[in-house]
């Protein structure tokens, strides 16, 4: 288990990644410990076991934070959702909904607004925001706008500080 002494005694925090503070066999320590995965977040490998650099500097700031918590209900969210963005002022704990709340419109999004879907059969913009992994309903709107309106509103309500309106 990671714990906050030792990771202070393996990075350096600086310019918002992490960096070795002993050269671990022939990584370059002038550059941030660690690669970008496949998912677009930096991965820092520890004893044999790959983390993301994100959790790791959280858990540096956190000392009552336990990095070895079940992800899915102890996350860390971009507040910007940029995920190589790690300032530390940029980084707070979620849960899994609550970091699911605070993504994108999807790449198959038609009405450029999340939450807003075309449907075919009443001829209306329908509005679905989800909220612990579960569909609310907003209704059917002949205009977009309105439905786009709807969206928002409800974003704030269910999401709160979360709420994404890309």
């Amino acid at each position: 288990m990671l714990i906050y002494d030792e990771l202070h005694k393996l990075f350096e925090y600086r310019d918002n990644d992490l960096y070795w503070k002993e050269q671990p066999g022939s990584i370059d320590i002038s550059k941030p410990a660690g690669s970008i995965n496949g998912k677009g977040y930096r991965v820092i490998m520890i004893k044999g076991n790959n983390y993301q650099a994100h959790r790791l500097i959280y858990q540096m700031f956190n000392e009552q934070w336990d990095i070895t918590d079940n992800p899915q209900d102890n996350s860390i969210d971009h507040k910007d959702r940029d995920k190589l963005n790690n300032s530390i002022d940029n980084l707070r704990v979620a849960t899994g909904s609550q970091n699911k709340s605070n993504t994108g419109k999807l790449k198959n999004n038609t009405s450029g607004t999340t939450g807003v879907y075309w449907n075919e059969a009443t001829g209306k913009w329908r509005v679905l925001v989800m909220l612990n992994y579960k569909s609310r309903h907003g209704g059917y709107f002949v205009n977009k706008e309105d439905a786009i309106a709807k969206a928002t509103k409800m974003r704030d309500e269910l999401h709160g500080e979360f709420a994404n309106h890309g």
